[in-house]
């Protein structure tokens, strides 16, 4: 079985359908071995109530709807949700989750790698050659390298590795940061500045401020062509920005009349077009904003169900910090915040909690700290750490 969760971790960050194949596989054979007695049955969890109570929304928000029939198909990612049990009750030890990390680790790097050298070779999109990686959009390659590179960077300045461990992981983190530059995609830009500067807070406090000169000189020796790609993210008269504008106020008029259960899950282009502000011309099928889409799309019903089950998702993090969890593992939980503050910030002006890819890899993270959770004297919580003796020794943390 954790054969099988390592293969989803090492498509995870190039191959849509090789990520899929390896997730269908594991619930296959986790649901025959549970049948045989084999594994112990799965038993509830922190995140059950919120989960459910948004799956139900999302139906009920598809059955209310005028398009039934779209919006039930649109809600294929749902099946997504089983990534967060599938990890939450397969991982059963420090080993098991090690191995994952370095699978996934060694995939990222290899994956932003390629990215690199695709913007380097000048086949990239559009006048800056906005790399997209492996992937069929920058977008989605810049919300995909969003949340490996806070894990990365949680890692690689967390406590308990050795110094050969500590270089890889922070190799990996610098390649997927290059790659994320070089996607171009602002809205990962300003998610992987929240998911940072909460890493950095929550794990090396005084490097805040070598953070934001580190960041202020970076852009100053931009060349202009880059740097003027950074500004335009608070200019108003930039074309996107101007979209954006629009999809707000379209997006407010389609909630003001369907407010409760929203309009339905499907792609909005149809719907837009009816609410587009006066002067909009160009037609969007979601709303580039995770709060106005679902509010639009599900109503307030649905909205309050997502806020729940994002509010679940981080109560479970933050609760993994108070745990006596070994030092690489509570870098990984930290990372585990950055990435989630850095998705809900990206968020903000996209819609990457319907690109599968990205979510796919936010719930690899939430079941790792349901692991967590679920089995914590299995990740740590020795008898010295439980003492509060100091730091994991670096041969301990090697892993």
């Amino acid at each position: 079985m954790v054969f099988v969760l390592g293969a989803f971790c090492f498509f995870s960050t190039f191959s849509i359908a090789g990520t899929q194949t390896a997730l269908t596989l594991a619930v296959l054979i986790w649901v025959i071995l549970v049948l045989l007695g084999k594994i112990v049955p799965p038993r509830r969890t922190a995140v059950d109530l919120p989960i459910a109570f948004f799956i139900a929304a999302a139906l009920a928000a598809a059955l209310l709807s005028g398009h039934r029939i779209a919006s039930l198909v649109n809600l294929k990612n749902l099946l997504l949700i089983v990534i967060v049990y599938l990890f939450g009750w397969i991982l059963d030890s420090r080993r098991e989750a090690r191995a994952c990390f370095t699978v996934l680790a060694i995939s990222g790097a290899a994956s932003s790698l390629y990215g690199i050298v695709v913007f380097l070779t000048a086949r990239g999109e559009g006048a800056l050659g906005r790399t997209p990686g492996p992937f069929s959009t920058a977008m989605t390659f810049g919300g995909v390298l969003l949340v490996l590179c806070s894990l990365f960077l949680a890692v690689g300045i967390g406590e308990g590795l050795s110094r050969r461990v500590r270089f890889a992981v922070l190799g990996s983190a610098v390649l997927v940061a290059v790659a994320l530059f070089f996607s171009f995609t602002r809205s990962s830009w300003l998610g992987m500045l929240a998911s940072s500067i909460t890493v950095v807070s929550l794990l090396r406090r005084r490097w805040l401020i070598v953070l934001a000169v580190f960041i202020i000189v970076g852009v100053l020796l931009l060349p202009p062509s880059y740097r003027a790609r950074i500004t335009s993210i608070w200019d108003p008269r930039y074309r996107t920005n101007v979209q954006r504008l629009e999809m707000l106020r379209g997006g407010w008029e389609i909630i003001k009349d369907h407010p409760w259960f929203g309009v339905g899950t499907m792609d909005l282009a149809d719907t837009y077009r009816r609410y587009m502000p006066p002067g909009a011309v160009h037609v969007h099928g979601h709303l580039h904003n995770i709060f106005l889409q679902v509010a639009a799309t599900m109503g307030i019903i649905g909205l309050a169900a997502f806020c729940y089950l994002f509010y679940a998702f981080f109560k479970l993090l933050i609760g993994n910090l108070r745990r006596p969890l070994d030092q690489p593992e509570r870098a990984f939980v930290v990372g585990s915040i950055g990435a989630s503050v850095g998705f809900i910030v990206n968020g903000l002006f996209e819609w990457n909690f319907g690109d599968a890819e990205v979510v796919m890899l936010l719930y690899l993270v939430v079941g790792a700290n349901l692991a967590f959770a679920m089995r914590g004297g299995r990740f740590g919580g020795s008898d010295r750490s439980r003492a509060g003796r100091g730091p994991v020794r670096a041969r301990e943390g090697n892993g």
